[in-house]
């Protein structure tokens, strides 16, 4: 099954003035207009500024469109694309379609998704919504983020083919209740300490819930 890929888009490191103050980042991306390689720790050219950004479970971000109309009553002048900074905009991979552990071949690559994406507050600062982030996180619309299986280079008009859904189809939406809203589901824990492919770091954040609320 393929997925719609509208724009896939990286960014330099830029100083720009949010919330009255100067702020180094790459929220900015723009659109690939040739191949670009897409390696263990991302696409080639794509940067980041802070710590927690990046890595190879966090080399690529991905947001669905259809998620986008979450956010038109608070957001003007929507850009079709790259809104949250995210590399790859899809339409059809919202957050209950998509799961951890799910593998895509995007061109000659192939990535598997991660863990859910943490919104920060540059999203907050670049739109003037002060309230977006814990909007976004009480919705579980956050957008994910992938790892690299395989690397290769990757065409402007690549589109996404699903090679495998995870076994366990633990989905962001579950992955986003469990950071953000239901914290202490001992059903929903035990699912997702159970993704082989869920990023260690978080495997562990849920393990620890899991043995306090057992």
């Amino acid at each position: 099954m393929k997925y719609e890929v509208i724009k896939i888009c990286t960014g330099k490191v830029k100083k720009l003035m949010l919330g009255g103050k100067p702020k180094k980042t790459a929220v900015n991306k723009y659109p690939i207009t040739e191949p670009n390689y897409l390696s263990k720790l991302g696409f080639e050219g794509d940067e980041h500024e802070y710590k927690g950004h990046g890595g190879v479970n966090k080399a690529v971000c991905l947001y669905d469109k259809l998620d986008y109309a979450l956010w038109q009553d608070y957001i003007t002048d929507m850009p079709d694309y790259a809104m949250f900074g995210e590399n790859i905009t899809t339409v059809g991979l919202t957050k209950d379609k998509i799961a951890i552990g799910d593998t895509f071949r995007l061109g000659d690559a192939v990535i598997q998704v991660s863990e859910g994406r943490g919104p920060c507050n540059t999203i907050a600062k670049k739109y003037e919504v002060p309230t977006l982030v814990k909007m976004m996180s009480a919705a579980h619309a956050t957008g994910c983020y992938f790892r690299v299986l395989e690397e290769g280079y990757v065409q402007p008009d690549s589109q996404l083919e699903l090679l495998e859904r995870d076994p366990e189809q633990f989905t962001l939406d579950e992955f986003n209740a469990l950071l953000y809203t239901d914290k202490k589901n001992v059903n929903l824990l035990k699912k997702a300490v159970s993704v082989k492919a869920l990023s260690e770091d978080q495997r562990q954040t849920f393990m620890q819930r899991l043995e306090r609320n057992q």
